[in-house]
């Protein structure tokens, strides 16, 4: 069943985001079971009664089909991950607490949470309202938001809520609680999931060479590139860190490279792709990863050589044309065969080649980035074959042998001559020595005679008939 995600936040954050610093999804694989501080009690059957919670992936069917079946939890690509289902108290109250570390002091941050009323609207029954609370340890409260009725909905929908919120000076840990103010009963059941905290604070707009668009450095070339940043206000005294990923690597500080404008060398011999951005926080909080925000991404593309390749070698007759089969691989390449003898475009793929003798043609490849990649390709040409219909092979001392042109260009044919009977009376390997119209020594009759000739280079039988006259 499709489940859609609607945004439902008490505050936003106008500037940029940290990475998660708490992400709460109940976990995933195996249940973990009564993992958080609550009043309500725990259970293991499937669908909970008043009062009471389950940490499940799934649920289906619940009280006579009331219930929507959720076949999986919140969290995007989270595997059998799992959620907590809940099934308010006749009483209203707090149902969730749990306290939150890792925070900085003197930061803002969001706090949200992923809520849907697992209720289906025939059932006509009490709608969650939900108040957030978070606290300092000692109880000083430093963010409330109230959800309002979450009403029911004819799919399943995720909704999330939260709220904005700052440490003061020495808080590095807070209390959040959630308290349900709806009755329960007939209704008031949800599922919770997703709760995180991240760091909120100005506007960062990253540039990379003066521009927020992708850049493409050459294979095995250096390349020297600007970062640079705008930051909104917001931040009093703000300190910065570039950090960079690559292919298949995490997020890494670049060291050095701690303030808003910097240049890095690159030389991109083995790294496909690079990734950068800014990581900024208040002076005295940079070192802690919790409290800082991040800029979107910029992106370096490395652009490979290309990958060319000429094709198999060709056989062909003369005056026959023959495709030469080029291949290559990347972009913006351009083409050019040498020599560009006998071809009909020199500067396609895949030209057509017309060559009166055997040949080596190279495909010379050149992408963007000027490199010149080459593969050759050879193209053997056999003679034409004009092979006689006639010949009298009386001693006159004209045509009296069966001369066939360009047959000694096929050291490797073979030549048969048959009777009329299938009989063979004429064999040869190659033709050095064409036939003279005898057999065994002896003169034939003149009639007709049929020939086959196989040229060994992986075209047809060639086969006909000859006649002898006197």
């Amino acid at each position: 069943m499709l489940l859609m995600p609607i945004i439902s936040i008490g505050q936003t954050c106008t500037g940029n985001f940290g990475e998660p610093v708490v992400n709460i999804t109940f976990e995933s694989g195996f249940n973990p079971g009564p993992t958080m501080a609550t009043n309500y009690n725990y259970t293991t059957v499937s669908c909970p009664t008043d009062g009471s919670y389950k940490i499940t992936s799934s649920t289906f069917a619940c009280f006579n089909n009331n219930w929507h079946t959720l076949l999986e939890d919140h969290t995007p690509g989270d595997a059998n991950g799992f959620m907590m289902l809940v099934n308010a108290s006749n009483a209203p109250g707090e149902f969730f607490k749990q306290t939150i570390s890792g925070l900085c002091p003197g930061t803002t941050y969001e706090f949200s949470a992923y809520v849907v009323n697992v209720l289906k609207p025939s059932a006509s029954g009490i709608k969650p309202n939900l108040t957030f609370i978070i606290e300092s340890v000692g109880g000083v409260e430093l963010g409330n938001y109230s959800s309002g009725n979450i009403s029911e909905s004819l799919n399943p929908e995720w909704k999330k809520y939260g709220m904005i919120f700052t440490t003061t000076a020495g808080i590095s840990e807070v209390v959040l609680k959630i308290i349900n103010i709806a009755p329960g009963g007939n209704g008031n059941d949800l599922a919770l999931d997703d709760i995180t905290f991240r760091a909120c604070g100005p506007t960062v707009l990253p540039k990379l060479n003066g521009s927020q668009a992708p850049l493409s450095i050459c294979e095995g070339k250096s390349l020297k590139i600007s970062l640079d940043a705008e930051l909104s206000s917001g931040y009093n005294n703000p300190s910065f860190q570039w950090q960079v990923k690559t292919t298949g690597s995490t997020w890494n500080d670049i060291p050095g490279a701690n303030s808003k404008a910097v240049e890095i060398s690159i030389n991109s011999t083995t790294e496909i792709t690079f990734q950068y951005r800014l990581a900024v926080a208040e002076s005295y909080n940079i070192n802690s990863p919790g409290c800082r925000i991040l800029s979107d991404i910029l992106t370096l593309n490395r652009i490979d050589k290309p990958i060319v390749d000429a094709g198999v070698d060709k056989n062909t007759i003369q005056n026959k044309p023959v495709s030469l089969e080029g291949t290559s691989v990347g972009n913006n390449l351009t083409y050019q065969w040498i020599p560009s003898t006998y071809l009909d475009d020199p500067f396609k793929l895949n030209p057509i080649a017309t060559p009166l003798e055997d040949i080596t043609y190279t495909l010379q490849v050149t992408d963007e980035c000027n490199n010149v990649i080459t593969d050759e390709v050879f193209v053997k040409v056999y003679k034409e074959i004009s092979i006689p219909n006639t010949f009298s092979p009386n001693n006159d001392g004209v045509n009296d042998l069966w001369n066939i042109i360009g047959l000694t260009s096929y050291p490797e044919s073979k030549i048969k001559v048959f009777n009329r009977y299938g009989n063979e009376i004429f064999l040869s390997s190659g033709y050095e020595n064409p036939w003279d119209g005898r057999y065994l020594g002896s003169e034939l009759s003149p009639g007709v005679y049929y020939y086959m000739i196989d040229l060994n280079n992986g075209t047809k039988l060639i086969s006909g008939s000859v006649l002898i006259v006197k």
